[in-house]
């Protein structure tokens, strides 16, 4: 699961409005992914902007007006819910509900404007690792399924809902919230700024959101916790995650396989990293035939967390080496300098030979 949160838009929404209905441009013949929100379907375009333009308050002109979410489940994710467009607003529904919580402040989605839209493909930008290494041209569609979902959320609370709350006397704030996720702050009691904005915690937590509502079984390579310590993580930590993705695979291999597995010690021969590349090809050998998404991803995952630990070891023995052979050639120029001087001062000791040779 992919969350991310894109820097605020100052002016109208209507321009990514219009951006985010390029799908419905592009292939006219589809049915059209209209907007939702909380409670409502089926919006169009001019409405969404209306609503997300006028809902601002105390605003200079060049601060955020509204910002843009992303939320991008990975292939394995929507292969298990089949791409379900209703299971996908239900899922932007909760998720926007976590957002609304994050802030710290006691308020609910219901105290949001915001306005989601599902897209079907993505195509390779200048961000993509594979256009920076030369191996991908951009403006490439994406291959497999590429279902995300765009959300624009007004960065002023409801309006309406703040109206209503005050002449209720459910509140006495004076004036609406603010509420910007790109804020530094993070759960604070004290100052101008109380609550905040942990946007590490909104991932994990959306991540969840997803597994409950779908009774997705995560693997530890798929999580957010493993990705972001990949990324982030100093090389103990990798390599206790990585450790950690091991082991998980090998107990869904055993939990897979009862009574397959044969002990180390009744097998001469066999080493711990052999066992984990037979029981990782068991994973995949077995997900691939009954078409078992999840463990296929999970075992891909863990797979590819080897080749990376493999390929970094590999780096380190390589470096060592070239190391070692520039010592080597270092000392053999040395030696070569020693003998060349050896050779001089001997010449310098040696008795001079008369020139005057008898005839």
């Amino acid at each position: 699961m992919m969350t991310k949160i894109g820097a605020g838009g100052a002016g109208s929404s209507g321009g990514l409005v219009e951006y985010l209905e390029k799908e419905n441009k592009l292939k006219p013949e589809q049915q059209a992914e209209l907007w939702f929100s909380q409670q409502r379907e089926q919006l169009a375009g001019q409405e969404v902007v209306a609503q997300i333009d006028h809902n601002k308050r105390n605003l200079g002109r060049e601060d955020a007006k509204y910002y843009q979410v992303i939320l991008a489940p990975s292939q394995a994710e929507l292969a298990h819910i089949g791409s379900d467009s209703q299971k996908l607003q239900a899922f932007t529904r909760a998720a926007m509900e976590q957002y609304a919580a994050n802030f710290g402040k006691g308020i609910e989605s219901k105290d949001l404007v915001w306005f989601a839209k599902i897209e079907h493909s993505r195509h390779f930008d200048h961000t993509d690792r594979a256009v920076q290494l030369g191996e991908q041209p951009k403006g490439v569609a994406k291959t497999g399924d590429q279902t995300h979902i765009h959300v624009i959320v007004s960065r002023t609370e409801n309006l309406r809902e703040y109206a209503a709350g005050k002449k209720n006397e459910l509140h006495e704030r004076k004036n609406p919230y603010h509420l910007s996720p790109m804020t530094n702050h993070k759960a604070t009691t004290k100052g101008v700024v109380v609550g905040g904005f942990e946007r590490n915690s909104f991932s994990q937590r959306t991540e969840q959101t997803f597994d409950q509502a779908f009774n997705y079984e995560r693997s530890l390579t798929e999580s957010f916790r493993f990705l972001h310590c990949m990324k982030y993580g100093d090389e103990p930590a990798k390599e206790e995650m990585q450790r950690q993705a091991a082991e998980q695979t090998l107990k869904r291999a055993q939990s897979h396989e009862p009574g397959q597995r044969i002990g180390m010690a009744e097998q001469p021969g066999q080493t711990l990293e052999n066992e984990f590349t037979d029981d990782l090809r068991a994973v995949l050998s077995k997900a691939y035939q009954q078409k078992d998404v999840n463990d296929l991803a999970a075992a891909l995952a863990t797979a590819q967390a080897e080749r990376e630990r493999q390929r970094v070891a590999e780096e380190q023995k390589a470096e060592e080496a070239r190391k070692v052979a520039l010592e080597e050639t270092k000392l053999a120029e040395q030696e070569k300098i020693d003998r060349q001087l050896k050779i001089e001062q001997e010449l310098q000791n040696a008795p001079k030979i008369s020139r005057g040779l008898s005839r």
